[in-house]
């Protein structure tokens, strides 16, 4: 059965996860990739691996964040092309 792009991604189009609470779990993202280098039971190049994910995934949400806090562009109400009067 074909969903045709019907069906939502139940993180994507979460509303719980709108604006702020996008916030904050980047803020936690952040604490989580400190503490990724902490974490001594794991090999130096694990643990920096682990930091460097924790981070992407903090600026993809802060980014993702921002974009919804931009007011949506305005369409130009005039025509320029070749219907215009």
């Amino acid at each position: 059965m074909r969903s045709d792009n019907n069906q939502l991604d139940i993180f994507h189009h979460d509303p719980r996860l709108q604006g702020p609470a996008l916030k904050k779990l980047a803020k936690a993202h952040r604490e989580s990739a400190d503490e990724a280098l902490k974490q001594f039971q794991f090999s130096a190049a694990v643990r920096q691996e682990r930091h460097e994910h924790y981070m992407a995934e903090a600026k993809r949400l802060e980014a993702e964040a921002r974009q919804l806090a931009r007011p949506p562009r305005r369409r130009r109400t005039r025509s320029t092309g070749a219907t215009s009067p």
